[in-house]
């Protein structure tokens, strides 16, 4: 069938998935709201044309090269595998091949936690089989596939690039049969670093690219929770986007993450089994601040809500909710008893103050205390929200 927005005659640009189901391709709303999709013969859907398309995938298949873009992103493969990375402002990102490594790892003080000191110095071999091959090829979503080994445990990786889509995304499934040994993923870069920066809970931190100290070299591998990003000199960077937390390193020429260990104290079963490791690659051309580095962590972490609509007609709800600035993400929107009003949690997703800009129709008090009491907002401290800050208002909308 024909996808199209409910009441519209035109069909949403679609697109058949190798797996089951459709892509399907809509204008994401500003702020949040309820779309309602539905779904009719596909004889009587009009053809699509070229422009109904947003940043289409277009693949470039050569001898020894392929080539994926969208007009955002745009990715160069070869013999090596993704061997070039480039931006919406076309300056190459990688200093050479992305490198999927293998080491020798002992553990340092306790082997389920600390990394040798020096496993860099004992290399495994990390075999891939000839590739690419081409999973799913269309103008929404182009994906190849690679095979390989390592040791006694089998490689899948899926390189996927979606229209409009700002990042490459990468997906690595491993059946990992190792012992005492670190896989991890790594970006020589184009520009050096002269800091990165990495998300902790509640904020950012960010730090030196080139250890300073004996304390600093000690400490090269740190925790990220969803997203790290390089921060070159001349401004621009390459951020890396996860899909749950992982130990994360950067140096003026490269960035890496550390993917699986095989600690075999206290837990010998540490790490085995099958794994399923989704990462993507996001050129910052002005870099991870001003690209909204965080809320492309988010989505890609939380992808658009679906469910199944409660009969035919589409539910009426809350008209859209938009505050004017995609770095503030409402945490809880709770209807209370009396009709048209709901309390409304709120936190700033950016390092920047963000101030609230109430749509038409909207009133609100801020709360004080979650719960226990309110002020009036007015123009002013009460629709401000300071960095990584939450806020808890009562709204209401309409009579």
């Amino acid at each position: 069938g024909a996808w199209r927005l409910s009441g519209a005659e035109a069909a949403l640009p679609q697109q058949p998935a190798p797996g089951g189901g459709t892509w399907v391709q809509f204008t994401r709303p500003a702020g949040v709201a309820a779309v309602s999709l539905e779904r009719g013969p596909s004889a009587a859907a009009p053809a699509l044309k070229p422009q109904d398309l947003q940043h289409p995938v277009v693949l470039q298949a050569g001898e020894q090269a392929w080539q994926l873009s969208n007009g955002l992103v745009r990715a160069r493969f070869g013999p090596a595998g993704l061997e070039q990375l480039w931006g919406v402002d076309g300056v190459p990102q990688l200093g050479g091949p992305l490198a999927w490594c293998r080491w020798r790892d002992h553990g340092e003080f306790w082997d389920a936690w600390d990394l040798a000191a020096d496993y860099r110095q004992h290399p495994l071999p990390l075999q891939w089989q000839s590739g690419p091959a081409l999973a799913e090829q269309g103008s929404l979503c182009t994906g190849l596939v690679w095979r390989g080994r390592c040791g006694r445990s089998r490689l899948r990786l899926d390189v996927q690039l979606r229209a409009a889509s700002p990042w490459l995304e990468l997906v690595l499934q491993v059946d990992w049969r190792q012992r005492h040994e670190l896989l991890r993923m790594e970006l020589p870069l184009a520009q050096p670093a002269c800091r990165y920066a990495a998300d902790t809970p509640g904020g950012v931190i960010e730090r030196p690219a080139a250890a300073a100290n004996g304390r600093e070299q000690a400490r090269w591998e740190v925790p990220a929770i969803s997203w790290f990003a390089s921060q070159a000199e001349a401004g621009g960077g390459l951020a890396v986007l996860l899909d749950g937390p992982q130990g994360v390193s950067a140096e003026r020429e490269r960035l890496g993450v550390s993917l699986l260990r095989a600690p075999t104290w206290p837990d010998p079963s540490a790490d085995q089994g099958l794994h399923r490791l989704r990462l993507a690659l996001s050129p910052c051309s002005q870099g991870w601040c001003q690209q909204a580095v965080p809320q492309q962590a988010q989505r890609f972490r939380e992808p658009l809500w679906l469910r199944p609509a409660a009969g035919g007609a589409a539910a009426v709800g809350w008209p859209a909710l938009d505050l004017g600035s995609q770095a503030l993400q409402i945490v809880q929107l709770q209807p209370l008893e009396q009709p048209n009003t709901a309390r409304l949690t709120l936190q700033n997703l950016s390092p920047q103050r963000q101030r609230l800009r109430w749509p038409e129709g909207w009133s609100a008090c801020r709360e004080l205390t979650a719960g226990s009491g309110s002020s009036c907002a007015s123009p002013g401290a009460a629709d401000l929200l300071l960095p990584w800050q939450l806020g808890s208002w009562l709204v209401r909308c309409g009579d």
